[in-house]
This record gives structure tokens, C-alpha cells and sequence, in this order.
């Protein structure tokens, strides 16, 4: 499952520090919910999204390794208000042979011998070639000494933040914009489908695609709050609440997909 926000996502908001905390709520019904994708879409009406992008890339990396990718600045200074996500690949100092972990390249030799970190205390001897500043998955081949080999998860991992424009969204045949003014979906619709396009706090997707001239045509339009007993309901609740409806039927309905 993918979904899309826009890139005004936070156009109510003037405080960093409640940015933060609302995007720190938008990762964790992320990672709840094994989501693998999540796309900002443009909207030239307010363009947040390096902001935006690098708190969801902040808390998808593991602890250990933010100190090689994130310098101290100032987007970053509320940090600590944000929500930890707990996912597999945020891995304890404890170490098991054949645990897969998260890591960087920080050394290479001359001769091609690269040394990982893998947030111990010593550096992994990687087998393999890379270069210096790539981020891997990695296996535990042995502890003394450390060694370590690329991998794959087999677990969910974490999600990826990818920029994109609503045009290019809007063409896929598997996309849906979730908004009060679309129609309920029966629940067999839902497991079928796999993208979630929101709007912004202040205008829907239809409002934010008929200024940009394009065409929602073939696009469908779910409302996943029928009845809704408050005037609105905020992005990260939208994400939170349509997340946990799409995650329940698609067990009921026959499984994951």
C-alpha cells in the first residue's frame, strides 16, 4: 500500500514544532500499518517538501545512523519530540548471528576493503564491495571477528519518501482520492486498490488538481469518514483512520495484498 500528500500538507500550521509533531503522528500510522511508499506531490500553493521529507526520512532511519545522515540543523531541532517508530530495522545494541540490520559504509580501503557501521560499538568488516557513504542491509555473518554481508529484509522495513507531481499519480490505474465529497466503497472494492491520495488541510485533491489544470478523470473518489460528527478531519487523522479501514479488509477479504 502507497499513499500521496501534498506538499501544503502543514498549510494550517505555523509552529515547527507542531509541524514536526504532525508528521511525527503521519510516520508512525506509516510504519503501522507497513506502508512502503509515501509520495509529496507538488502544490505551488506551498511547497513544504524538503521540510516535510526530511522529518519522514528522520524517523524511517535508524537511530545509530542519523549522526551519518542528518547534520545538526535547524529543521531538525525538535527532533526529540518525535515519536520513535519501533520497526524491525531499528535494531538494540544486541547482536545474533544471521540478524539482518541497517547500516553505513564509513571506511574503504585502497584495495576495496570496506567497514560498516552497524551501531555498535566496533565498525563490521563488510564482504562485498561498496562505496564510502552508502547505506546497506546487512546480514551478521560472525561477532569476533565482525563480519557482515548485503542482505534483504524479511521483515517490513521502513517506507520510502519519494517526490513526485499529482499529474503523474493521477495515471495510475490503481490510485484513489480520499476525500468527504467521494462516494463509500463497498469492501471488496478496497483490497483491489493501492494507492491513497490526500489533499491539504486547506483544499481537497479535486480543488488542488482543477488549479493545476488536470483531469481527474477515471480517478475514483472514496469517502472513508461516512457520517463524520466533526466539521473536518485533520490529515493525519484521514491517514491514520483510512489506513486502519484499509488494513482491516483487506484481511477480511481474503488477506494482505
Amino acid at each position: 500500500m502507497e499513499i500521496a500528500i501534498p506538499s501544503s500538507a502543514l498549510a494550517n500550521e505555523r509552529d515547527e514544532k507542531i509541524k514536526a509533531y504532525k508528521l511525527g503522528m503521519i510516520a508512525r500510522a506509516l510504519a503501522i500499518f507497513r506502508i512502503e511508499r509515501i509520495f509529496i506531490y507538488r502544490d505551488p500553493l506551498l511547497d513544504d517538501t524538503d521540510f516535510i521529507s526530511e522529518i519522514l526520512e528522520y524517523l524511517e532511519t535508524p537511530q545509530y545512523l542519523r549522526k551519518h545522515l542528518f547534520p545538526i540543523k535547524a529543521t531538525l531541532r525538535h527532533a526529540g519530540i518525535l515519536p520513535p517508530l519501533k520497526i524491525p530495522s531499528h535494531k538494540p545494541k544486541t547482536l545474533k548471528i544471521d540478524d539482518v540490520r541497517e547500516g553505513i559504509i564509513v571506511k574503504v580501503a585502497p584495495d576495496g576493503t570496506a567497514w560498516v557501521d552497524i551501531g555498535l560499538d566496533a565498525l563490521a568488516l563488510f564482504k562485498g564491495k561498496a562505496k564510502k557513504g552508502a547505506r546497506v542491509t546487512v546480514r551478521i555473518c560472525s561477532k569476533k571477528p565482525l563480519v557482515v554481508e548485503e542482505a534483504e529484509p524479511q521483515d517490513y522495513w521502513g517506507y520510502k519518501v519519494k517526490r513526485i507531481e499529482l499529474e503523474n499519480l493521477l495515471q495510475r490505474k490503481d490510485a484513489v482520492i480520499a476525500s468527504r465529497k467521494g462516494r463509500i466503497p463497498s469492501p471488496n472494492e478496497v483490497p483491489s486498490k493501492g494507492l491513497l491520495i490526500f489533499g491539504s488541510p486547506v483544499e481537497g485533491v479535486q480543488e488542488i488538481a482543477k488549479r493545476l489544470n488536470l483531469s481527474l478523470e477515471g480517478v475514483d473518489v472514496w469517502n472513508m469518514f461516512p457520517n463524520q460528527g466533526t466539521e473536518t478531519v485533520r490529515l493525519e487523522e484521514a491517514i491514520m483512520g483510512s489506513l486502519a479501514l484499509v488494513n482491516y479488509l483487506r484481511y477480511v477479504e481474503g488477506g494482505m495484498k
